[in-house]
């Protein structure tokens, strides 16, 4: 069995890793024929909720709409590219977030019927968030390194 603490780490990696995509979001693929050859060309959409103002039965469910956040360009292109990982990232994290709700409901069902609390759980408890924080840090100050040594290779090549 997973702990909450374990899940919780895996979270603030995830998000350490990279951008995550916002919620509702998803990639649509657009083709286009020219000259005889086909293009396939992404964009990022967003959707929303509407209610809609029509008199009858229908008025009272909300439509979907969608809107275009973001051209994204072909397959190779590294803003298609960021965006599966970001989109891959945020879907991982909903999961583990259920993942961590049914976990602590567990501990919470099993915290009412043991009444006594044990005094060593909790400063593993406390460890383990400090070394979540710690590995979160490190993985922050390994992106700003990329960030500079990139920014740093763009200056010089100027």
């Amino acid at each position: 069995m997973t702990s909450p603490l374990a899940v919780k780490a895996r979270i603030a990696q995830l998000r350490a890793s990279g951008k995550v995509a916002e919620p509702h979001t998803w990639i649509s693929a657009t083709s286009v024929t020219k000259n005889g050859k086909k293009y396939t060309y992404y964009r990022l959409l967003k959707g929303f909720r509407v209610k809609s103002e029509k008199d009858g039965e229908e008025s009272h469910k909300p439509k979907l709409k969608t809107k275009m956040v973001s051209y994204l360009g072909s397959a190779n292109s590294e803003a298609y590219k960021e965006m599966v990982k970001a989109i891959a990232r945020r879907n991982e994290i909903q999961r583990l977030l259920k993942k961590l709700e049914t976990l602590e409901k567990q501990v919470n069902a099993d915290k009412s019927q043991n009444k006594r609390k044990p005094r060593q759980p909790v400063l593993t408890t406390l460890v383990m968030e400090l070394m979540a924080q710690v590995e979160r840090l490190q993985a922050e100050i390994e992106w700003l390194k990329r960030q500079l040594s990139q920014q740093l290779s763009t200056v010089q090549l100027c």
